[in-house]
């Protein structure tokens, strides 16, 4: 069991999730097949991604190039472990007991959207969750809204209120992010989390905005 934060973060969602009533076994989302080759191709691009970087200089191809490589893999990897997750989330929730349900192309985005509002929760808790869950990263994906450069990546380049530039310092732990979340996910799904003193969701997330508001003061000076 991980004690890393956002791993920590992640159960403490899930049990209120739980306790509020929102856990269900949907089997037409669950394919453990698909998660258990997740897991093994995981361990592989980690590798392969930490070879690369290693052996940079050794490359003929241009180092510009092979960063910008670097980048779009974790780019890609990062949206992988957020699609994952809305797998995970669909098999669990129970569709009934949010508004307008959730159906086969449900975001991840509007998943976590309607969580909050049936769970009532007050903008600060929202959009720490939002944060948790990379959900600025996940949308300037899926609207096509980034530049990839020389060694790093721009979201939101023509949006001067968004606009963020993520190198791949940044990008990695986004990547450890996304992964905690899932495992946390999955060892939770599978019992293997060890039962903790009881923690108050707002403790979680005083933490998470912490997480939060450091990364946009590291981002806006790189900016």
């Amino acid at each position: 069991m991980s004690f890393e934060p956002n791993y920590r973060a992640t159960l403490v969602i899930l049990d209120d999730f739980e306790v509020n009533g929102l856990i269900q076994f949907n089997k037409e989302y669950a394919d453990e097949g698909f998660f258990n080759n997740f897991i093994k191709f995981r361990r592989s691009f980690s590798h392969s991604i930490n070879e690369l970087i290693s052996k940079l200089d050794t490359f003929e191809t241009k180092n510009s190039e092979m960063m910008s490589f670097i980048i779009y893999s974790e780019l890609s990897f990062i949206n992988s472990h957020l699609e994952a997750i809305k797998k995970f989330l669909k098999i669990i929730i129970n569709p009934t007991k949010v508004d307008e349900g959730l159906e086969k192309d449900t975001t991840l985005q509007q998943m976590i959207q309607k969580i909050c509002k049936k769970l009532n929760y007050n903008q600060k808790l929202e959009n720490s969750i939002k944060g948790l869950f990379l959900l600025d990263l996940k949308d300037a994906i899926m609207l096509e809204m980034f530049l990839i450069e020389t060694d790093h990546l721009i979201i939101y380049p023509n949006n001067l209120k968004m606009k963020k530039q993520l190198d791949i310092k940044d990008l990695a732990t986004h990547v450890s992010q996304a992964t905690e979340i899932l495992s946390a996910m999955l060892d939770w799904s599978n019992g293997k989390t060890k039962k903790q003193k009881p923690d108050e969701l707002d403790g979680i997330v005083r933490d998470l905005s912490k997480q939060v508001e450091e990364l946009d003061k590291k981002l806006e000076k790189l900016s």
